[in-house]
């Protein structure tokens, strides 16, 4: 027989009184219908009745509640269980709980009538978890995972600021995360990524996630910094998996964006993209984000490595779909690209095109991996990727690998812009045509030579323009390549603008000083590359930038200068014995005059 039930809970006005909810009871696991013999459902589940509350029904986070509950059934019952929240519990009783994210309490009581299980749970009650402003997570947090979620994607708090401390967070399962204005989601100062430290973890282990970002970045003035994000994909990925650690995509507004910053974090392992830009054209022509404002979007300071996949995407960073960004200080490396483009907005009128400043930056020698599986038409891609890279003796062993069984792998370039065309041997390369609108490429160091350092797919919109920029190549020809618009020739009209003060044939790494530059007494490998310098941990191994200086090495002297812990860059005087006059505090300062003191000075080398 089927009865209505009252559920008891008690509703907020001034803390008193109950609010009655009629429900339709919930039974679950009775025998199904057979005919000349109807199941005999369980008149303990059928006819009992619940009361649970919760008091307060709004909590700030770290506060308690109470849930009360009672569960009367009807005479003569067997033995029914009682569950809280996934324990057992009395049929009346209570529990203080302080929940780390908005969350339901419910009851289920269960018995096995006539040889069958059957269950059946009371209505939810909610409580509602709001947070302060500023929200630490530490590793004495309880479910740091739902706090974080709580507090950076629910709460209302006009701003919200989460910090991270000596945390590794596990976000499997969780995807597309919608990150709204006035949102920060950092590490704590003492706790952040640092020449001595990795910093707090952020990560997934969930393959098969899609082409859908981890965090994705709607809103304006908002700050990731601090931590590592570390996706899946530890190899190169296959297939369908494009993971993507964050996505930048501003909702549709006819107002420029302000401030969204990407700073200080390592990123690695996701084989898509770590962070991609794109743009929004749906309420203005040109969106939000273009060339005449490069600081709305900046990623710096962090180290991309590790972010492959076999035939397209693995990119470090991408500006696609009618976006600009800016991106420097980083370091790449072990990427498939390390700084990609997808020329215009797909989905928009195509007057939308992409660009980006990528200035300053640190491209290390590894990845530019590009594969496919060996068959006969791998042969075919295998020959075409191979004349690209290396003519007519490249595609004959493109060719041959490509026809094999196994996968074939050529070098590709690092620094990309896609056309937005086509050539007839390929429908998804998108290497000719137009190739975005502005792409200023400044003050570079490339020590990659295995393919391309740079390659714009096309004629820019606008404009692209290398300069002063570092390359290990030995020559323009090897470092920067080019293509046009589609069809027979090169079709080249808007050519790239190739400054005569780049610099080809260097190896800053032939050459390396030493100097504690972080003051703890631990030396630190120095790097000057001709237009950055670079200091590199011998506890994180990861090179970390210092400032944009022209100087090489043997114009200068590493040494504790002005009495403080920290290694100082000076000029090199004329002679050894003299005492530098111009000297980098800390080699992060700009040049200023030395003033000798009584002291004497002690050379870190």
């Amino acid at each position: 027989m089927k009865r209505n039930l009252f559920l008891a809970i008690p509703f907020a006005f001034c803390g008193l009184g109950l609010l009655v909810l009629a429900i339709a009871p919930q039974v679950f696991g009775l025998p199904p219908a057979t005919p000349g013999q109807p199941p005999e459902p369980s008149p303990c589940l059928g006819d009992a009745t619940f009361q649970i509350s919760a008091n307060p029904t709004t909590v700030q986070y770290g506060q308690s509640t109470t849930i009360n509950w009672s569960v009367t059934l009807p005479p003569n019952c067997g033995p029914v269980q009682v569950k809280f929240n996934g324990h057992l519990v009395a049929k009346d009783g209570s529990e203080s709980v302080t929940p780390p994210r908005t969350s339901g309490f419910h009851l289920i009581i269960s018995q096995t009538h006539l040889g069958v299980y059957g269950e059946r749970s009371s209505q939810t009650v909610t409580v509602t978890v709001t947070y302060p402003p500023r929200v630490v997570i530490d590793q004495n947090t309880q479910e740091p995972a739902r706090v974080l979620l709580g507090a950076l994607i629910d709460s209302n708090n006009p701003e919200q600021t989460v910090e991270l401390c000596n945390v590794d967070i596990n976000l499997s399962g969780s995807q597309d995360l919608v990150i709204g204005d006035n949102r920060t989601l950092i590490a704590s100062p003492s706790c952040a990524r640092g020449p001595r430290s990795f910093g707090p973890r952020i990560f997934v282990t969930d393959h098969g996630r899609g082409s859908g970002p981890l965090f994705h970045i709607r809103g304006d003035n908002v700050r990731f910094s601090g931590f590592r994000l570390e996706g899946p994909t530890k190899n190169i990925g296959h297939d369908g998996d494009k993971e993507k650690g964050i996505e930048i995509e501003p909702f549709g507004s006819p107002s420029p964006i302000h401030h969204i910053e990407i700073s200080n974090m390592e990123i690695f392992h996701w084989s898509g993209v770590g962070v991609q830009v794109i743009d929004n054209v749906e309420q203005a022509e040109r969106g939000r984000l273009f060339n005449t404002n490069p600081g709305a979007v900046t990623v710096k300071d962090c180290f991309f490595h590790e972010n492959r996949h076999s035939d397209g995407d693995g990119y470090g960073v991408e500006s696609a779909a009618g976006a600009y960004a800016t991106f420097e200080h980083n370091v790449f490396d072990e990427n498939r690209h390390a700084v990609a483009g997808g020329s215009h907005n797909e989905n928009g009128n195509g007057l939308d095109y992409s660009g980006y400043t990528v200035r300053e930056n640190l491209i290390l020698s590894g990845g530019g991996w590009h594969c496919r599986e060996g068959s006969v038409g791998g042969g075919i891609l295998g020959a075409i990727g191979g004349f690209l890279v290396g003519g007519i003796p490249g595609a004959i062993a493109g060719a041959i690998i490509g026809g094999s069984d196994d996968m074939i792998c050529w070098h590709t370039h690092l620094i990309d812009m896609h056309g937005d065309d086509n050539r007839w041997y390929g429908s998804h390369n998108w290497q000719c045509g137009h190739a975005g609108e502005t792409m200023l490429i400044e003050r570079n160091t490339v020590l990659y030579t295995a393919g391309p350092a740079i390659k714009i797919r096309g004629n820019p919109f606008d404009k692209a323009v290398v300069d002063g920029c570092v390359f290990k190549h030995g020559s323009r020809g090897d470092a920067i390549e080019q293509n046009g618009f589609c069809g027979y020739g090169d079709n080249i009209t808007n050519p790239i603008d190739v400054r005569p003060n780049n610099q080809f044939g260097v190896d800053p790494m032939a050459q390396l000083g030493t100097g504690d530059f972080f003051g703890d007494g631990q030396l630190d490998q120095f790097m000057a590359t001709g237009v950055t310098w670079w200091a590199k941990s011998p506890v994180t191994h990861q090179w970390r930038f210092l400032n944009t200086m022209k100087e090489h090495l043997p114009e200068l002297v590493l040494l504790k200068l002005d009495g403080d812990a920290i290694c100082d860059v000076a000029l090199k005087p004329p002679r050894p014995e003299m005492v530098p006059t111009t000297y980098s505090k800390s080699g992060t300062g700009p040049w200023q005059p030395f003033e000798r003191r009584e002291q004497g000075n002690k050379s870190d080398e």
